[in-house]
């Protein structure tokens, strides 16, 4: 059975502020018909108590956090800054663990200066091998995205096959509907290439802008992304597992006006 989660870290603002709070965030998420939610470690480091709020609530409203986004660049080679970023990780698996999280999910890795991107590939696969022992220890999976914040490192097929290589296949994938636009490549292109090292979704949507990258995020199913055709390829495939939400708010809206009906056009791709 495919679970459905919806990504928060666009909402934090919101949430923070005085229009809304991290409870009623929570209680939208509810509402709307989300199985889980798929927040950044990053946000709990140092805050105990914002931490117990979440899970209290989660609890509440049988919320739970199946996946967790840990920011931090393993394509730092050996030094002061790498050791930063092994702080991060020893940080966020704590969080994750805390949660119940299923995958701990790996971004934020950028291409340092003076360094190749295969080079940089060969700290972050060094990196992760570091921690999949402990993360498995735990009852958890680490695992990395196309992410296109850095399309020449970590974003094409070929280069996240190469990093899964690298690890051994120790390593999973989290397969993100858009971001492989930032490299050129479609999704649906690359499906059956992942598919079988996949162990979660991202599901977001584009649309035609003028600006540098040609695009950017629209609300999800009324883009260019092959969203439903994505969704039938998984069904085939026979995945079990989570997907998640990953939103783009337009204007004004918050999660109010947007995670319902972008969570029931997903939910629908799957009927």
């Amino acid at each position: 059975m495919v679970k459905f989660a919806v990504m928060t870290f666009m909402y934090s603002g919101w949430a923070g502020s005085e229009a809304g709070s991290h409870e009623t965030l929570l209680e939208i998420l509810a509402e709307a018909g989300a199985d889980g939610v798929e927040a950044f470690c990053n946000h709990f480091f140092d805050q105990a108590a914002l931490l117990q709020r979440y899970q209290l609530k989660m609890r509440e409203l049988k919320l739970c956090m199946p996946v967790m986004d840990l920011l931090a660049n393993l394509a730092e080679p050996a030094g002061l800054q790498r050791d930063a970023e092994y702080d991060k990780m020893r940080k966020g698996i704590d969080i994750c663990e805390s949660f119940g999280t299923e995958i701990v999910h790996l971004a934020g890795c950028r291409l340092p200066e003076k360094l190749s991107a295969g080079e940089a590939q060969r700290w972050i696969a060094e990196g992760m091998m570091n921690f999949v022992d402990d993360i498995e220890k735990r009852g958890m999976v680490l695992a990395f995205e196309d992410f296109d914040p850095s399309p020449g490192l970590i974003c094409s097929a070929a280069d996240c096959l190469e990093i899964i290589r690298l690890t051994g296949n120790r390593v999973k994938f989290v397969f993100d509907t858009g971001n492989f636009k930032a490299v050129n490549e479609n999704a649906e292109d690359n499906f059956d290439r992942l598919i079988p090292h996949s162990c979660h979704f991202h599901f977001k949507d584009f649309q035609a802008a003028e600006n540098a990258r040609g695009y950017a995020g629209t609300h999800f199913g009324q883009g260019m992304i092959a969203n439903q055709a994505i969704a039938r390829k998984i069904k085939a495939a026979g995945y079990q597992g989570w997907v998640a939400l990953e939103s783009y708010l337009q204007g004004s809206n918050g999660p109010r006006e947007t995670v319902a009906p972008e969570l029931k056009t997903l939910q629908t791709y799957f009927e």
